[in-house]
């Protein structure tokens, strides 16, 4: 495996919101001192069917954190595919991403740190 792509599963154990983001974030600060680039994080979809709240609340810090200039890209799992030109260049530099492309996955987001 790449060691500058990891991947995190922040559902396993079916934690609360708040324990799934303290895992997010911790992981993230891990990511950077590890010099990691790429994190595949698997939150899940919800089992409503209209999105989970985990999904909504790791995709709203996610792209706050893009926008604060934090994170360098947040692709959501439905938008990985070939007419996606960022995420064609994110799957280009970290191969492990392909599996990904066209899969429409609402329950993952790929971030560049």
């Amino acid at each position: 495996m790449n060691a500058t792509y990891r991947e995190l599963n922040i559902k396993e154990g079916m934690p609360t919101v708040a324990q799934a983001m303290d895992i997010l974030k911790n992981a993230l600060e891990q990511c950077r001192r590890d010099k990691c680039k790429c994190i595949l994080i698997i939150h899940g979809y919800g089992s409503t069917g209209k999105g989970g709240a985990i999904h909504d609340k790791a995709r709203q810090w996610l792209k706050a954190q893009e926008r604060n200039g934090k994170l360098k890209a947040v692709i959501y799992g439905e938008e990985m595919d070939l007419f996606n030109f960022r995420a064609l260049k994110l799957k280009n530099r970290y191969r492990e991403l392909e599996p990904l492309m066209g899969r429409f996955n609402e329950g993952v987001t790929v971030i560049e740190l």
